[in-house]
């Protein structure tokens, strides 16, 4: 095990500790792998003292230019997943994308500095992070939102159900995760409300729904 997996092996079990989702962790175990991956077959770099921020923006150039699913952690997955037979293989990684990795490397590097002291000087500080384009998403008019209503069968319990969720979520705007994970301890008739007690943030908040 060469030091940066030593460290990236130990900065996993921190985020354990924190009760991360398990999303967040396999994004971190994903873009840390890759990245020391990079470091290792580029500059020969297996330290994480030996890391300077112009490695890191190297390595943002390097994305910006690979092309998706291109470069993989583990190569055996590639007998299982066949990336190359995606439709968007090797297209260009988005710049939310390339952002999040950006983002999660500078995680890393703050736990090593701050936490750990483990490097003398934070090859992160300098480094910004890539600003995505947001494009405003496509609202739906209310005929289109009748129209999307209509194609439940209300008759039966799952189309009934579906049709209850979908008018909760258009309501109140909570996630279909958070929509999903209700319990009726967690609704409030008289106040019109609903408790969210594990959002994605770890806080807990109110939504309100209509008396329709």
């Amino acid at each position: 095990m060469t030091d940066i997996e030593f460290h990236i092996d130990n900065f996993m079990l921190y985020c354990s500790s924190k009760n991360l989702s398990r999303k967040t962790l396999a994004s971190y175990e994903q873009t840390l792998k890759l990245f020391a991956l990079f470091l290792k077959d580029s500059f020969g770099i297996e330290e994480v003292k030996k890391v300077q921020s112009g490695h890191i923006r190297q390595y943002i150039k390097y994305l910006r230019e690979r092309g998706k699913y291109s470069v993989v952690n583990n190569e055996e997955s590639k007998k299982v997943n066949h990336p190359d037979n995606r439709s968007d293989f090797k297209k260009d990684i988005s710049t939310t994308t390339i952002a999040n990795y950006v983002r999660n490397i500078k995680v890393f590097f703050n736990y090593l500095y701050h936490a750990e002291r483990e490097i003398p000087k934070n090859p992160v500080d300098s480094i910004e992070n890539p600003k995505p384009e947001r494009k405003v998403k496509k609202t739906l008019t209310p005929n289109e939102i009748k129209k999307v209503f209509k194609q439940f069968d209300t008759s039966t319990f799952h189309g009934y159900r579906n049709y209850v969720i979908t008018k909760l979520l258009l309501d109140s705007g909570m996630r279909i995760g958070e929509c999903l994970a209700l319990f009726p301890e967690h609704i409030d008739f008289q106040h019109q409300s609903i408790l969210i007690t594990n959002p994605k943030n770890k806080q807990e908040r109110y939504v309100y729904f209509s008396y329709k």
